[in-house]
């Protein structure tokens, strides 16, 4: 009786044990048990988990970046690779305003680019030779580019100008605009500025920016989407005021009247901004005929800047020092996008004007750019899916 006991008392330890077993292998662990392969089973079920789930990662990724498009609204790229000749003429404005309102306008002579472009779906490389100057070793650098896809746009700017800006306007209060100086040149301007901006299109999958701003798909019915994004701006503007006082004094009949020109608001080594912004806005296409779409974004950005200025200190043209200044304050800036393109899927050409603006300021002082492209294009797509 004893023995059978015992057995009985085994058979339920065997039996809680199997069933311990059980719930442990629900959870992932591996065991043994005679006669089967328990544990290569459980890692083969690991691991098809672990690429499901891995799967499911890049799918809801893909899926952000680019949905896929309705049909009815939108044609998709029906090619990998695509060939284009550009032209591009730039357009800057620089303005700088004291608190008596006086103020000068800086803009560079436009340039006029032309190069081969170089596209694989969603990417486009290319180089640009600037038809003004062709020394290649020359100092400045403009780099603007864009990145499309179906729902994701981002602009990349990095400018960074150190001289052939010329005067535009020169206002004084009191006096009002002063023509001498209109075309005057100087080399006493610097400006570096770094602009990474990205949105969302949030009606992707019916409006296409992609149909005027990057060619890589058709718009075929009209369709609109507002646009949400965010980014970083920085821009640093140096000014030699030495430098640049003898430039003026050089156009003046009289020496002495350059004193006159003398706003303290404007005197300093150097600005610095870097801004946050928050970025809301609407796109339209407008499918016009057979082939044909032309499209419009309006985008503005309520920005948080913060900056920290150098005061000039140089007594030959004030009197005091000025304090350094920095401030942090709200500002609005904006984008503005047009374009028309003729494209059958497989040519296509076009033209498109993308303007930025960034406003600055602070008690006495407001600095304000303006920079804008307007390219031309025609090419290819080759290399069918």
């Amino acid at each position: 009786m004893i023995i059978a006991m015992k057995r009985k008392l085994l058979l339920i330890i065997y039996i809680l044990c199997c069933a311990v077993a059980e719930v442990r292998a629900g959870d992932g662990d591996t065991l043994f048990v005679a006669g089967e392969d328990t544990p290569a089973r459980a890692g083969t079920v690991s691991a098809e988990c672990e690429r499901r789930g891995l799967s499911k990662v890049l799918a809801s990724v893909l899926g952000f970046f680019s949905p896929e498009p309705d049909s009815n609204y939108i044609e998709s790229q029906k090619y990998n690779f695509t060939a284009m000749a550009q032209m591009t003429n730039t357009d800057d404005h620089f303005v700088l305003t004291g608190e008596k309102e006086n103020s000068i306008t800086f803009s560079p002579q436009r340039k006029t680019k032309v190069g081969p472009f170089f596209g694989w779906r969603w990417l486009f490389f290319g180089y640009t030779f600037n038809l003004n100057n062709l020394d290649i070793g020359h100092s400045d650098i403009d780099i603007n580019t864009s990145i499309y896809t179906p729902a994701v746009g981002i602009d990349l700017l990095y400018r960074k100008m150190g001289g052939g800006y010329k005067i535009r306007e020169f206002s004084l209060e009191g006096i009002g605009k002063i023509d001498t100086f209109n075309g005057l040149s100087t080399n006493s301007l610097d400006i570096d500025i770094f602009s990474l901006n990205l949105y969302y299109a949030l009606s992707s999958r019916r409006y296409s920016h992609q149909a005027v701003f990057n060619q890589t798909n058709r718009q075929i019915r009209s369709a609109g989407s507002w646009i949400v994004g965010t980014g970083y701006n920085q821009c640093r503007v140096t000014m030699d005021w030495v430098g640049f006082h003898d430039e003026l004094r050089q156009k003046l009949p009289t020496p002495d009247v350059s004193k006159e020109y003398n706003d303290s608001a404007l005197f300093f080594k150097s600005l610095s901004y870097r801004s946050l912004p928050l970025t809301v806005g609407y796109g339209y296409n407008l499918a016009f005929g057979k082939n044909w779409s032309a499209g419009l974004q309006l985008l503005a950005s309520l920005s948080y800047i913060w900056s920290k200025g150098d005061a000039y200190d140089d007594r030959v043209f004030i009197d005091s020092i000025l304090k350094d200044f920095s401030f942090s304050n709200f500002t609005f800036d904006g984008t503005i996008r047009l374009g028309v393109v003729w494209n059958n899927s497989r040519w296509f050409a076009g033209a498109n004007a993308i303007y930025h603006t960034y406003h600055y300021h602070q008690s006495h002082l407001e600095a304000n750019n303006i920079f804008g492209t307007i390219n031309f294009y025609v090419g290819f797509n080759f290399w069918r899916r």
